[in-house]
């Protein structure tokens, strides 16, 4: 629906820009609950997408967020769904006339653990390896933590 302004990079030396692309408005929630628990996120941008728009627009949408955000150290695009209409816009920005990656089912934690990564010194690539990791990290089953309840009948 709307592309969320970036807060302007306090930082001297370029650090790598990230937009959260996510359908409806699922991105600027997100991102506005990671502000609330960490503070700012300089050099973060986030564009919603309808599902009345067509790629096009969602293109250049997206590509406009980019370029508000990529002060000359690559772009990470985070979007929600692999495979979705959003998903495949990134993807096909990964031309490889600039440094960027693309990666799929964004949530909280990793907009968290973002926060605290040095984006000055890390590659787009580099960033979205230990974001993935931390997502994975942070989905579990309780019961298999509790061991409480037998799950599937096993245990």
């Amino acid at each position: 629906m709307g592309s969320m302004t970036p807060e302007p990079t306090r930082t001297l030396n370029p650090m790598v820009g990230v937009v959260v692309v996510s359908h409806e408005q699922v991105a600027f929630s997100m991102v506005e609950a990671a502000r609330r628990v960490v503070g700012t996120m300089p050099g973060v941008n986030v564009v919603c997408v309808s599902s009345a728009e067509d790629s096009v627009a969602i293109t250049q949408r997206v590509s406009h967020a980019c370029s508000e955000v990529d002060d000359g150290a690559g772009v990470l695009i985070m979007v929600d769904v692999y495979g979705s209409t959003p998903f495949n816009v990134a993807m096909s920005m990964l031309d490889g006339t600039g440094a960027g990656e693309v990666l799929c089912g964004v949530n909280l934690p990793m907009l968290l653990k973002l926060a605290t990564l040095d984006r000055s010194r890390l590659s787009p690539a580099e960033i979205a390896q230990e974001l993935c990791e931390c997502g994975r990290r942070s989905i579990r089953i309780g019961s298999e933590l509790t061991g409480k309840i037998v799950v599937g009948g096993i245990r």
